[in-house]
């Protein structure tokens, strides 16, 4: 079990036993009252998000902090209600010594508000309006219509009559009412004339006069899923607080990118960028981290109570002294942390992005990004850093491993050639000797010499910490011709024996030879994998044994392995081996490398 999954089941045990201090959270209730109650509409209140720590895979740890009303019995309702990863949702309170005392998720009425479009809509923002309506009937023809007089009177205090969602949610034998969120309108309109209530049929409505001023906006009731924050009632006299939420979210995440000038004389210019793709809220002017690692989120895809603090207080810990999430994000529970007087409500306008230095905590780094503004479903780049590095030219050949003749001949078919396609391949190899890692990212290989500068290839940065080294694929090197020579020295009847069994030594030697046809000296990196033992090698070279199960792609054996029937005895009498050889090789020279292994058959 990794560290940093220990240290989440620890945070998740410590918030059991923490919860039952004061916070109670509360989720599914229906607070929208029953028929024949006398229900309030709630006024809904919006957190703004103050700070984004955002990750690779599209998780972000979001921070909402804002000043909001709050009604008399002391609770805040908010209309925004997150979709946070279970056990990472923390609400809390900024007034000093007034902690929460209930987080309730569940649904209320709200009123809503909309631009009057249409008659209908016209009649019910307007009660109480004197107005004079035009009707018109049909006529006997198909299509024809015929203009009745104008009726003039007094809207009813409710125009257009409704059933309430309560009364809609009361009637179970209408499959179609019940879990109803919105009134049903009526398709008639009240009106007061002087023979009395009056009602008409909407539709039927020409065109539409007031008698003075009249409101083109339309409020009606809904039932919506909100977030009800209740202080203790001691507090509800006050009509607003400073309150805050955090919690860990899908929908936002940043793709890095490189581009590397070389100058062709070792030194290249490394610039890193950042593109966020918000699918989740709006930002404006927030403080935005991204992060540099593989975060542990093992319970993004379950319920789980409390899963992911630990990752967040890692992140957390190497932000500004001055981050909303590294304030709120202590060793208290956030529900009992006073804050100090850092909300400012006063507007000011929104400066451009700029980014830090970044800092480290353990496998994480986190660049920060301040005065972020990107809407939902925006995209944004954003410089991350820009910084000179050292690298060198590099030409590597892997001469992958084939098996021996005894295995092709006894399953029937030939094996790969291990001589076919030796092509070296020209690299880059960037020395990180700055205090920010390398991410795993496409990179844009570009040659500056005297300012003009032409684009080599699209590679793949590799992670490389402080201190390592990442390889760049270019291209394949045309300058360089390899020759491949091996052949049998021998064999030894009866060399060994293993569980009363016989087993054969087969002597393998071989000869490799590079020449560099190029005009400038390179340095190759050769590798050469064979199956059996090791024995020897040229001055110079290296050799050594591997584990077989850590070869070939995906650490697993080779393709072709289950291509061909292998003797159950095979791994215990042989292993998988490598030579290594590296050589500077100027224009015109030619390098050889001699190896020797061999491997037991019976």
């Amino acid at each position: 079990m990794n560290r940093v999954r220990r240290c989440l089941i620890q945070t998740a045990l410590t918030g059991l036993v923490l919860m039952p201090t004061g916070l109670y959270l509360q989720a599914g209730a229906q607070e929208y009252g029953h028929p024949g109650q006398n229900v309030s509409l709630a006024r809904t209140e919006k957190l703004p998000v103050k700070e984004v720590t955002i990750f690779k895979d599209g998780h972000a740890l979001v921070v909402r902090e804002g000043k909001v009303a709050l009604n008399k019995q002391g609770e805040a309702i908010l209309e925004e209600l997150p979709n946070p990863v279970l056990g990472t949702f923390f609400p809390y309170s900024l007034e000093p010594g007034q902690a929460l005392v209930s987080v309730t998720a569940g649904k209320k009425k709200v009123e809503t508000s909309a631009t009057a479009l249409s008659i209908g809509d016209l009649l019910e923002a307007n009660p109480g309006a004197d107005v004079s309506l035009v009707r018109t009937r049909g006529g006997g023809a198909p299509g024809e219509t015929t203009q009745l007089p104008p009726i003039t009177g007094k809207l009813a205090a409710v125009p257009v009559p409704r059933r309430s969602i309560e009364e809609l949610n009361a009637v179970k034998s209408d499959s179609t009412a019940a879990g109803a969120t919105s009134a049903a309108k009526s398709a008639l309109v009240e009106i007061d004339t002087d023979s009395g209530a009056t009602f008409l049929p909407i539709d039927k409505i020409e065109s539409l006069s007031f008698k003075g001023k009249h409101s083109p906006t339309v409020k009606s009731e809904e039932l919506k899923n909100v977030l009800t924050l209740r202080l203790p009632p001691a507090f509800a006299g006050n009509g607003s607080a400073r309150l805050g939420m955090m919690y860990v979210e899908k929908g936002l995440r940043w793709i890095p990118s490189y581009k590397i000038t070389l100058n062709g004389h070792g030194r290249a210019k490394l610039k890193l960028e950042a593109t966020l793709i918000n699918d989740l809220t709006d930002l404006d002017d927030v403080a935005t981290q991204i992060v540099v690692g593989v975060p542990s989120f093992v319970a993004e895809d379950e319920i789980d109570p409390i899963a992911l603090a630990k990752t967040v207080t890692e992140v957390t810990a190497v932000m500004r002294r001055d981050s909303y999430a590294r304030m709120n994000f202590s060793n208290a529970i956030m529900t009992q942390t006073a804050s100090d007087a850092r909300f400012d409500q006063n507007e000011r306008q929104t400066p451009a992005p700029s980014v830090d230095g970044g800092s480290k905590s353990e496998d994480l780094f986190v660049f920060g990004i301040k005065h972020v503004s990107l809407k939902k479903g925006e995209r944004m780049v954003v410089p991350v850093l820009e910084t000179d590095v050292e690298y060198e030219d590099l030409y590597t050949l892997d001469i992958p491993m084939v098996p021996p003749q005894e295995v092709q001949h006894s399953s029937g078919q030939p094996g790969p050639k291990s001589n076919e396609g030796l092509r070296f391949t020209h690299k880059i190899r960037l020395q990180n000797t700055g205090s920010q890692p390398f991410t795993t990212a496409p990179a844009l290989l570009v040659e500056n010499i005297e300012g003009k500068e032409t684009v080599l290839a699209q590679s793949l940065m590799t992670y490389a910490a402080p201190g390592g080294a990442s390889d760049l694929t270019v291209t394949t090197a045309v300058d360089l011709k390899v020759s491949k020579h091996e052949e049998e020295a021998g064999r030894q009847e009866s060399a060994t024996v293993w569980l009363d069994n016989k087993y054969a030594r087969i002597n393998e030697e071989g000869q490799l030879s590079v020449t560099n046809y190029g005009r400038e000296p390179v340095k190759i990196e050769v590798s050469r994998r064979v199956l059996g033992q090791v024995d020897s090698t040229s001055p110079g070279g290296k050799m050594q044994m591997l584990n077989a199960l850590n070869e070939g792609p995906d650490s697993q054996f080779p393709a072709w392995w289950p291509y061909y029937s292998w003797p159950n005895w095979w791994s215990q009498m042989n292993g998988v081996g490598r030579f290594t050889f590296q050589h500077k090789i100027e224009p015109g020279q030619k390098a050889d490398f001699t190896y020797k292994w061999h491997y037991f058959w019976r």
